[in-house]
C-alpha cells in the first residue's frame, strides 16, 4: 500500500506557549507532576511523534528531549526535530519541555554572594535550588515519563545560559542521566566560577563519562572593541562570561578528557539571545552525526543491491550508539520498493519490500506492499499469500479486494 512520506535576557526567558484551539495545529500538549522534591506542582509541555497509520498496530518508542526554560524553546525544538527525523537526520524524540516557575532557584548548581551588576541581592538569594532540581529529574521526572510515555533509554539535555549551567553541572554531577547535552552559552562564571573550578578537579577519564556527547555553543557577548583575543586580558564581569566558557572549552579538549566527545563553536554573528536556535541545530547534528543514511538515485539506477547490507550495517551500528533497535522508515523503504517497480526493476523492489518485513513485521502495510510485489512479480501464490497475512494482521478494503481478485481468476 503506498504511503506519503510523510529573543531572551541573560536572566529572563519570553512566554511562547502554542495555544491549541479547535482549528489549530497541535504539537503537543500540556501535562503536570506533582514534585514532593520542589514542593509544587510543575507544568510540563509535551510533544510525542506521531505514528501514522500503523499506530493502532505498531506502537513505537521514542528517545527524549528534556528541555530547560521550556515555554521559550519548545516551539522550535519540536518543529527543528520533526524537520530532522523527516528527512533521516535524527531519530523521531519525544519532547519534555519544562517551563520556569523560579528559574534561578532551579537552574544554578550553588548560591552566590551579591555581586553587582550580575548578581543583585534577590538573585543571590533565591539562587542555589539546582541539586533539587537535578534531584527532580532524577527521581521524579524522569520515571514519571517513563511511565507514562512510549520511551526508549536515550535522553537529551538542552539548556541556555543558566539553563546551560545546569546542563554542564548535570554532565559533571550525574552523567548517567543523560546521553547526549547541548549547552548553550552557559553561565559558567557564576559564584565565582565554581562549577569550572569543579570541573578541573574531576577526573574525566573515569569511565562514566564514557559516550556522553556534548555541544557548547558560544555567543558573541564581547564589549565593542574587543575580539576573541583581546578579551582574554579583561577581568571585568562581562569579559569574565565568555572567558569562562573559553576556559571550560579549552579543559574539555585537553588531556584530562578522553570520555566525553566535545564539539563547540562560537557564534560571532550572535548575541546571547540568538544563539539557542543555531545551537541547537549545529548540537543536533553533530551528536547525530551518525544517524543519517542516504539512498542515492544512483544506487536505483545502477541496481546497487549491496545497499541493501549496507542499511543493515548502519542501523545495526546506530542502535548499538543509542542503545535501543532503530532501524529505517517503514515509509521510506515502502516508497523505494514502489519507486523501483515503476522503473521496472522488479527483482530490486523486492529487496525492499523484503526487509520491511523483516523490519516490522507486526504492521499489515509491509504485507500489502509485499503482495504488490508479488503481482509485478506474477507470482500469484506469494501474493496471497502476502495479502492474507496483510489482512490477519488488520482487516482493510485495499488488501481484501485484491486478495479476492486474485482468488477469483
Amino acid at each position: 500500500m503506498k504511503n506519503s512520506l510523510l529573543i531572551i535576557t541573560l536572566l529572563s526567558f519570553s512566554l511562547c506557549t502554542p495555544v491549541f484551539g479547535q482549528n489549530d495545529i497541535a504539537i503537543g500538549t500540556m501535562d503536570s507532576i506533582d514534585s514532593k522534591i520542589l514542593g509544587e506542582n510543575r507544568k510540563l509541555m509535551i510533544h510525542v511523534p506521531d505514528d501514522g497509520p500503523n499506530s493502532l498496530f505498531v506502537k513505537k518508542k521514542y528517545p527524549v528531549v528534556y528541555v530547560l526554560d521550556g515555554d521559550a524553546h519548545f516551539t522550535s525544538v519540536v518543529g527543528m526535530l520533526q524537520r530532522f527525523s523527516g528527512n533521516n537526520i535524527t531519530p523521531e524524540m519525544i519532547v519534555v519541555a519544562i517551563p520556569n516557575t523560579n528559574r534561578t532557584r532551579d537552574l544554578t548548581p550553588s548560591k552566590a554572594k551579591p555581586n553587582l551588576p550580575m548578581v543583585p541581592e534577590g538573585l543571590a538569594n533565591a539562587s542555589g535550588g539546582g541539586k533539587d532540581f537535578l534531584s527532580f529529574l532524577e527521581k521524579e521526572l524522569i520515571p514519571y515519563i517513563d511511565k507514562t510515555y512510549p520511551t526508549e533509554p536515550y535522553r537529551m539535555l538542552i539548556g541556555h545560559s543558566f539553563g546551560g549551567l545546569f546542563v554542564m553541572d548535570a554532565l559533571l554531577n550525574k552523567p548517567e542521566l543523560f546521553n547526549s547535552y547541548i549547552s548553550i552559552d552557559p553561565s559558567m562564571w557564576w559564584n565565582d566560577k565554581r562549577l569550572l573550578n569543579a570541573y578541573k578537579k574531576t577526573n574525566l577519564n573515569d569511565d562514566k563519562y564514557n559516550h556522553k556527547s556534548l555541544y557548547l555553543g558560544i555567543a558573541n557577548t564581547l564589549e565593542k572593541g574587543m575580539d576573541t583575543v583581546s578579551v582574554r586580558q579583561e577581568k571585568g564581569q562581562m569579559a569574565t562570561h565568555i572567558n569562562s566558557i573559553f576556559d571550560t572549552r579549552n579543559f574539555l579538549k585537553s588531556e584530562k578528557n578522553s570520555q566525553i566527545l566535545l564539539a563547540s563553536k562560537y557564534y560571532e554573528n550572535d548575541t546571547h539571545n540568538s544563539a539557542p536556535l543555531i545551537t541547537t541545530y549545529d548540537g543536533m547534528r553533530f551528536i547525530f552525526n551518525f544517524y543519517q543514511f542516504n539512498i542515492d538515485y544512483s544506487d536505483l539506477v545502477n541496481d546497487n543491491t549491496a545497499i541493501i547490507n549496507d542499511m543493515k550495517i548502519h542501523y545495526a551500528k546506530a542502535s548499538k550508539t543509542l542503545g535501543y533497535e532503530t532501524k529505517p522508515d517503514e515509509a521510506m523503504l515502502n516508497q523505494m520498493g514502489y519507486r523501483l517497480l515503476e522503473m521496472k526493476k522488479a527483482d530490486f523492489a523486492g529487496e525492499f519490500f523484503k526487509l520491511n518485513v523483516v523490519y516490522y513485521p507486526k504492521s499489515f502495510n509491509v504485507y500489502d506492499s509485499l503482495g504488490d510485489f508479488y503481482i509485478a512479480s506474477k507470482n500469484k501464490y506469494k501474493a496471497i499469500e502476502s495479502f492474507e497475512m496483510a489482512l490477519a494482521i488488520k482487516e482493510n478494503p485495499d488488501s481484501r479486494k485484491k486478495l479476492d481478485e486474485l482468488k477469483s481468476n
